[in-house]
């Protein structure tokens, strides 16, 4: 696994060549990881100011309290706003890298490359759209979902091995 997330580094920026099933669902697994520590940050961040809207909701309606809960949710204060900012560096510092890997895990599966552009875009869509409350972008939040899903599915096929590859993608000790 830490070979894995060495290589996905060393190879951020490289968008030829391939990457073996274990080099990408690792590295899935650990920016997953991290990326559920940092949610779980922002939930007990979130904690006291949610106690607090629940312990002076009593008389309000169920559309305000949603409406109280959903305001702290896309105007976070303090911690919560440092918690989400580390998301959000967090994101765009794998975006790249991670484009590449599917980019050359799709080429290694012999897949069309071109959906790890698309994929990109998702991705800074998802990065960006706690921010977004628009009821007319729902459209886009299904594509960038479905697009998600998609190359995770595209990512499961098997590996293609081919001759001229010059690394050690598949030889884990």
């Amino acid at each position: 696994m830490i070979k894995a997330y060495k290589k996905y580094w060393k190879k951020a920026l490289k968008f030829e060549g391939f990457s073996s099933r274990s080099d990408y669902w690792w590295v899935f697994l650990v920016n997953s990881i991290i990326y559920m520590l940092i949610s779980f940050l922002s939930f007990l961040s979130m904690m006291p100011a949610m106690v607090k809207i629940m312990t002076n909701s009593t008389g309000l309606s169920q559309p305000e309290l949603v409406a109280k809960a959903q305001e702290l949710a896309t105007n976070p204060s303090g911690f919560t706003m440092l918690i989400l900012a580390l998301s959000i560096v967090f994101g765009l510092a794998i975006l790249i890298p991670n484009v590449s890997l599917i980019y050359r895990r799709l080429n290694d599966a012999g897949m069309p490359t071109f959906v790890a552009y698309i994929f990109g875009l998702a991705a800074f869509y998802g990065i960006f759209s706690r921010f977004i409350t628009a009821k007319e972008f729902t459209f886009v939040a299904t594509a960038a979902a479905f697009i998600t899903y998609a190359v995770y599915i595209l990512c499961l096929f098997p590996t293609k091995y081919r001759d001229e590859e010059d690394d050690d993608s598949r030889n884990y000790d």
